[in-house]
């Protein structure tokens, strides 16, 4: 009874926090600028691949819209610490000097998709190299570089699409049972990033909490 009673109680805790990042946000949780002490925040580089590259938006927005998910998700932790850097006018390259968990950034790319009250069509692409402790892994998955977007048609709002470096393609669903759902038709082919980081230097970058 006791063990049945355990596994209610973490359902419910994963039910919420599946709920939490799917219901629409709210004006006051976008602009919350509440954060945990200083000493919490993380300091140390870690080294990753992390990439998003984001085009046709404006400065104001693409820094309005990783504001307000970095006030959503830093309230308890600071489980985003995102690096912009100013690429053009037309494009942004976003990364993760101290890491960030597949989950998150998988919620991130979602966000800047779909940001609150901010009215753009965004061109978002986002790279990274799964491991097997990431949410929603299949095996197939595990260790490979993977792309992660949304379609222009999507119409489902909760979700990112991920195609691996051999063009194997997946819905990662974030409401419960619907994580991983292998496509039958590849949306988008797999490209490398055409961003060179090492040709960053100097440009001017933008630093969230």
């Amino acid at each position: 009874m006791e063990i049945k009673t355990i596994l209610i109680i973490v359902g419910l805790i994963a039910t919420g926090l599946v709920i939490k990042a799917c219901v629409p946000t709210t004006n006051k949780e976008t602009q919350n600028t509440d954060r945990p002490t200083k000493t919490a925040k993380p300091t140390k580089t870690i080294e990753n691949d992390k990439l998003v590259v984001v085009n046709d938006v404006t400065p104001n927005e693409i820094k309005q819209a990783i504001q307000q998910f970095c006030n959503i998700y830093n309230q308890e932790s600071y489980r985003a610490l995102p690096e912009l850097t100013i690429v053009s006018d037309n494009e942004y390259v976003i990364t993760f000097p101290n890491d960030i968990d597949f989950e998150t950034f998988c919620y991130f790319v979602n966000y800047l998709h779909y940001p609150s009250d901010i009215f753009y069509k965004p061109n978002i692409t986002a790279w990274t190299t799964t491991s097997q402790g990431d949410s929603w892994m299949k095996d197939e998955l595990v260790g490979k570089k993977v792309m992660l977007y949304i379609p222009k048609d999507d119409q489902d709002y909760d979700n990112v699409y991920l195609t691996t470096s051999d063009n194997l393609g997946y819905k990662m669903g974030f409401a419960l049972g619907e994580a991983s759902q292998r496509l039958d038709n590849l949306r988008r082919t797999f490209q490398n990033p055409t961003i060179d980081l090492n040709k960053l230097e100097g440009r001017e970058t933008v630093k969230f909490d």
